[in-house]
């Protein structure tokens, strides 16, 4: 007999309940999740999920009743499309192998509950005390799941990120020096590289690619640099990056972004930005403008140099660009960039919100937009609230040719403060 029929002998007793504010359906969620870290499959985690279903959702929280499920196999089989020897080999794995449940039904199978004349309950059935007690443990590995995750996406960006810089070279490059074959054969590379990723990639492969793409544009700068050297020729079309020469001189980025000086800074304080980062309700106010001459602003962007860049980066962004940089003695345009993706999930910035960056502007004036956006979070008067939201309305006054990167770079320099 179950030991539910002995419950008038174990009063007082009580029972483990969900960690916090959790419910059941938290628990169906976190099951979804991590579900093949477990090593569980579709057909095993289908008919958990309906058993679970079947239980009382209160009884997760209270500490007086154990959750069960009294559904027959014969009717989980009937929800889940599968048959009844289906359902007992998963109902056995789950009690055995993921240590999810408590088998305490009849030894005929039976399953019911029912109220005795004296109000106690009898219950019969599958327990999910042992599940409620792996939540903790679930929970952990939920958040390390989460983390691969946004590691995958990190370095998708950054590989993503590094194959549009190529292929920018390539198309740059290729025209003036068709017959090199150097150029050939990375373009041959850069074309055997697959257009996409599958879903399950996992993080070790996409860092191995990724050492395989940056290794193909430290090739292509490098040549470059070479032939900008050999002639001697302010080439705009070929040296459009920031240089990473050792002089570090940085174009300036008058291409990819428009200089204002006549224009007031705009305040970039975002409110109630939905999740995804938009800022419709961006704030139509104009922060007033630093009192400085336009030549100075010029003056500011024609000597700014990659270590002072650095200097204008949050503590957070410095320790980006540095694990970027590696062993090596100076610092890179693509250290910036990569720091400026790692940058986003901290900041809540969705991808797709530095994809449309990137693709309106360019990689070094999106990468700029986040060291700004970073900085900016400090800022002593208009702080931004919504990194996602202000880096998408950057991007639309970018498209309106209304942005002025070079003065708000100025304006952090002017300022001094630190984040």
């Amino acid at each position: 007999m179950s030991r539910y029929a002995h419950a008038s002998q174990n009063e007082a007793k009580t029972f483990p309940v969900l960690p916090g504010n959790m419910q059941r359906s938290d628990v169906e969620r976190v099951l979804r999740r991590i579900a093949p870290a477990l090593g569980m499959n579709d057909g095993q985690l289908t008919v958990v999920l309906a058993m679970i279903d079947e239980t009382r959702p209160s009884d997760w929280t209270d500490p007086a009743m154990e959750p069960v499920c009294f559904s027959m196999q014969s009717n989980i089989a009937y929800q889940t499309g599968k048959d009844e020897r289906t359902v007992r080999r998963i109902e056995k794995a789950l009690e055995q192998v993921f240590g999810f449940i408590r088998n305490e039904a009849a030894m005929n199978g039976r399953r019911c509950r029912y109220r005795k004349a004296n109000g106690e309950e009898f219950r019969q059935g599958i327990v999910f005390t042992p599940l409620i007690e792996a939540i903790p443990r679930l929970i952990s590995l939920e958040a390390d799941v989460a983390s691969g995750r946004i590691d995958r996406s990190v370095l998708k960006q950054k590989v993503s990120a590094a194959k549009r810089r190529i292929k920018s070279l390539l198309m740059e490059l290729q025209p003036v020096y068709p017959e090199s074959q150097i150029l050939s054969e990375l373009a041959q590379e850069f074309t055997g590289w697959p257009a996409r990723y599958n879903a399950s990639v996992s993080a070790s492969a996409l860092r191995d690619h990724l050492g395989e793409v940056s290794t193909v544009l430290e090739e292509l700068q490098a040549f470059a640099e070479t032939k900008h050297e050999e002639s001697a020729l302010p080439d705009r079309d070929v040296r459009r990056y920031i240089q990473d020469t050792t002089q570090e001189k940085i174009v300036p980025c008058n291409d990819p972004v428009e200089i204002w000086a006549a224009r007031k800074r705009a305040s970039m304080d975002v409110c109630a930005a939905q999740p995804d980062g938009r800022a419709d309700c961006l704030e139509k106010q104009y922060a007033a403008p630093d009192r400085v001459h336009k030549d100075d602003v010029r003056s500011f962007g024609a000597r700014l140099t990659l270590n002072r860049l650095f200097s204008l980066c949050s503590s957070d962004m410095q320790m980006q660009v540095m694990i970027s940089r590696g062993d090596r003695t100076n610092f890179h345009e693509r250290d910036f960039i990569n720091a400026a993706i790692d940058r986003l999930h901290p900041l809540g910035i969705h991808p797709s919100a530095y994809q449309d960056a990137a693709g309106e502007m360019g990689e070094i004036a999106a990468m700029l937009c986040v060291l700004l956006i970073d900085r900016n979070r400090f800022h002593p008067v208009t702080p931004i609230a919504n990194p996602g939201g202000a880096l998408r309305a950057m991007t639309r006054r970018h498209a309106a040719g209304q942005l002025n990167l070079v003065q708000s770079l100025f304006g952090l320099m002017k300022r001094g403060d630190t984040g």
